[in-house]
């Protein structure tokens, strides 16, 4: 199995969230199975080779890291990734095709996420290893095509593994977007619910509070599209750190997926596996 390849149990990516995906979920991730992914975005390189060393020492199992490539120092935090030899890179906002030859002599497993089938298809013309398809439905920033409008496109149209993003929540959910051709799963809202994630305690308040409809678009002065928590007339700006750190309910952009309606009460990790499988 494909996954297996890369050292998995389990067929599931934790998403990368800048400022959530720390070390500590990452690890705890990993060593139940799964693909911890740390995320980049927003860190220097030397930030990016510290949490990695520091994932190292929590889990000796594979994990990866998300390399948003519209980042001004996306060739120095690949050259971090490449030298620690993490065992996947997911990349997002942007074409990776200048970074592949450096993953791929590396030995890096290369997963780009994926919003519309017409960013599929230039993929799927890189030497990547498979695709994460992420709906409208999944948290942070986000297209305009519904998963389950888009994955039979995808799916249809290669054999490498493609994996499902955007309102995944428990063993139902996976059967469903297998349905429809998914060889796996990447989660993201579910992760920053559960006691292993360091987000502030006001994040965890608002996600088991949310009630349908939980969330709400924000778009930003640059134009970029974010999934957040709707908190009704707040004056939120598009900044995620203020959220994770300081649980700034005025500044602060507190994303997340729409499967947040489901979530009721934080749970450790190994409750969350479990529900998935």
């Amino acid at each position: 199995m494909w996954y297996q390849d890369i050292g998995l149990k389990y067929p599931i990516f934790q998403g990368a969230m800048s400022w959530v995906s720390t070390a500590n979920l990452v690890a705890a991730v990993s060593n139940e199975g799964g693909l911890g992914i740390l995320a980049s975005g927003g860190r220097t390189a030397s930030e990016l080779r510290d949490m990695i060393r520091q994932t190292k020492k929590m889990t000796k199992r594979p994990f990866g890291v998300n390399l948003v490539l519209f980042e001004k120092n996306a060739e120095a935090l690949c050259k971090v990734i490449c030298e620690e030899k993490v065992a996947v890179v997911t990349t997002g906002a942007g074409t990776p095709q200048r970074f592949i030859k450096q993953l791929k002599n590396a030995q890096i497993k290369i997963y780009p996420v994926i919003p519309t089938l017409k960013i599929a298809k230039k993929m799927l013309k890189l030497e990547v290893d498979g695709l994460i398809v992420e709906g409208m439905e999944a948290g942070g920033h986000i297209g305009t095509e519904t998963l389950l409008t888009m994955l039979p496109q995808v799916t249809a149209i290669t054999n490498k593994p493609v994996l499902a993003a955007g309102g995944i929540y428990d063993k139902h959910s996976i059967e469903t977007v297998k349905c429809l051709g998914a060889q796996g799963v990447q989660a993201g809202t579910i992760f920053l619910a559960t006691e292993e994630s360091e987000i502030s305690s006001q994040y965890k308040k608002l996600i088991v509070s949310s009630s349908n409809p939980g969330t709400t678009i924000k778009r930003s002065n640059a134009g970029f599209s974010a999934r957040v928590l709707d908190l009704g007339d707040s004056n939120q700006a598009l900044s995620l750190r203020n959220a994770v750190i300081k649980g700034d309910v005025i500044t602060g952009a507190f994303m997340a997926g729409q499967v947040v309606d489901r979530i009721k009460k934080i749970e450790p990790l190994k409750k969350v596996f479990k529900r998935l499988l």
